[in-house]
């Protein structure tokens, strides 16, 4: 076909409605946030650059990328269907410099944010009823801790999304023992049994309701977006607590230095 016949057939509805085929193809990325794209300045091994700033934190510990995770991301803005799937809240995660356009799933599965930046009901009302049932393991849980957080041994708080409570999270300082953190865990197991989700990484440990998770909001929206099952789809995570919504996945992808590689790969 000579050029500019090509050219013009380029303007056509048909070569729209073919473009958006193809479009419509592109790869779905489901991807932790933390530890994962970015991480804080305290977790890289070279200089933090200005120009790779991911995050912005109240506390003044700020995320950023490093020049390969910047270029990561880039790349996946550009060529798939980045759906943030992340432990941040939607307030917190609009701390982020980095633009997501697309669905983002919040809270790990609290809340589904449309691309227009509204929670969606449908979830949101979810979440809310489940939320509801757990709200005495919630209440047990603080009790639970609380002498550990007067003497300033750890903080916790409830992560919430509209001000609904989504999950329950206990963190320990920088230099702080790691028996603390053990005992704030055996505390908080005697209060609520196995009625909560239990997950540890690092200095923190959570306790999440279970069918408020990123499993299931991942589930979700595999079964609204179209040709999910004609469409590359991957899953990103470092932390045990990511491996079910990545292996709702085709692929999955996990850092070198993570959770995931450090408990599953010891070589």
């Amino acid at each position: 076909m000579p050029w500019v016949p090509l050219l013009l057939w380029t303007r056509t509805p048909a070569w729209r409605a073919c473009a958006d085929r193809m479009t419509d193809r592109s790869p779905i990325v489901f991807a932790d946030l933390d530890d994962t794209l970015f991480q804080t300045m305290r977790k890289m091994s070279g200089p933090a650059h200005a120009r790779r700033l991911a995050a912005r934190a109240a506390n003044g510990s700020h995320s950023y990328m490093t020049e390969a995770q910047a270029a990561t991301v880039r790349w996946l803005l550009d060529s798939t269907r980045l759906i943030p799937t992340t432990a941040r809240s939607s307030e917190v995660l609009a701390q982020a410099t980095i633009r997501f356009t697309d669905y983002k799933i919040c809270s790990n599965g609290g809340a589904i944010i449309t691309p227009d930046g509204a929670h969606d009901r449908t979830w949101a009302a979810r979440t809310a009823g489940i939320s509801a049932r757990h709200a005495p393991a919630f209440s047990a849980l603080q009790d639970a801790v609380s002498a550990l957080v007067q003497r300033d041994a750890l903080r916790c708080w409830l992560v919430c999304e509209a001000q609904i409570p989504v999950y329950f999270v206990a963190k320990i300082s920088v230099g702080t023992p790691r028996t603390v953190l053990d005992e704030a865990e055996w505390l908080c197991r005697a209060r609520v049994g196995t009625d909560l989700v239990f997950h540890r990484n690092g200095r923190n440990l959570s306790f999440t309701p279970k069918g408020l998770a990123k499993s299931d909001a991942v589930k979700e929206l595999l079964r609204r977006l179209p040709d999910t099952d004609r469409r590359p789809i991957w899953g990103m995570g470092d932390s045990i607590s990511d491996l079910p919504f990545m292996r709702l996945c085709q692929m999955m992808v996990a850092p070198a230095n993570s959770q995931i590689t450090k408990t599953h790969l010891e070589i």
